[in-house]
């Protein structure tokens, strides 16, 4: 079902989509080029589907090994069956990254500039008459040729967004699951002055001439503090990148790696 709402929306992007012009050749290059990898998908399951069956059945019958087990085996399973999503992702990023690069060298070629890869930095450089004209061609054909791009890349990124937000939901429940201190809430609930944050007291009799009564009362923890006290640590995965360079990497058209492991070391 997937693959068919895939291959309806790229029949809708080698029209006029929203009323866009397109490069009519690189258009129909573009959706026929994705449109192959979705008829091999389509005869991939087709020749899967004897098994499915077996495996949806024997992937509900794994929550019996508990619940974070089930929910890490979906998220395998939806990676699995949207691989052909990250599949068209990587192809029009890398593609939408290669013109954006090569129109960035070009820009730096008409203000006579190049890059130094050797000090990793602009220097100023003097171009002749031929490698300017050719540069300007370059130029205009990468120019032309990026709404085209960009807008495969925008639609796929989109898609590719939608199932990593997903699996990201997936994999907080698992983190929460794990690290939930379900004894301490179940003993802060059922018996609360086992857990004391300190104590109390209260004036019994204060009356002149005799002694002074006082009660102790345990004052119990909140259940806020029972779940920061409690809490495991986990090794759970966390964001990659901040927002603005997340947002950077999206401009450019640089590979989106949502997570990374909290063990992961670092220069």
């Amino acid at each position: 079902r997937v693959a068919q709402q895939l291959e309806e929306l790229l029949q809708w992007l080698m029209g006029a989509p929203a009323g866009l012009k397109m490069n009519r050749a690189l258009d129909q290059v573009l959706g026929r080029f994705f449109l192959y990898h979705i008829h091999l998908w389509i005869s991939y399951i087709h020749l899967m589907s004897p098994f499915i069956q077996g495996i949806l059945w024997y992937g509900g019958l794994s929550a019996c090994l508990g619940l974070t087990f089930a929910l890490s085996l979906l998220s395998d399973m939806v990676a699995l069956f949207t691989f052909h999503i990250y599949c068209f992702y990587v192809y029009g990023a890398r593609l939408y990254c290669l013109k954006i690069y090569g129109l960035s060298s070009l820009w730096r070629l008409f203000r006579g500039k190049k890059w130094n890869v050797l000090r990793q930095r602009v220097d100023s450089c003097s171009y002749d008459l031929d490698q300017l004209f050719i540069g300007m061609l370059l130029f205009t054909i990468l120019l032309f040729l990026l709404p085209t791009t960009a807008l495969y890349y925008l639609v796929f990124t989109l898609l590719r967004l939608v199932v990593v937000l997903f699996q990201g939901v997936l994999h907080l429940s698992v983190d929460f699951i794990n690290s939930f201190p379900l004894f301490a809430m179940a003993l802060r609930i059922c018996r609360p002055y086992r857990l004391a944050e300190g104590v109390k007291f209260r004036v019994l009799c204060e009356e002149p001439g005799t002694a002074l009564h006082l009660l102790m009362e345990i004052n119990p923890l909140k259940c806020s503090t029972v779940v920061q006290t409690y809490r495991t640590p986990t090794y759970s995965c966390y964001p990659r990148d901040s927002w603005a360079a997340l947002v950077k990497k999206l401009f450019v058209g640089e590979l989106i790696y949502p997570w990374r492991h909290k063990s992961t070391k670092t220069d």
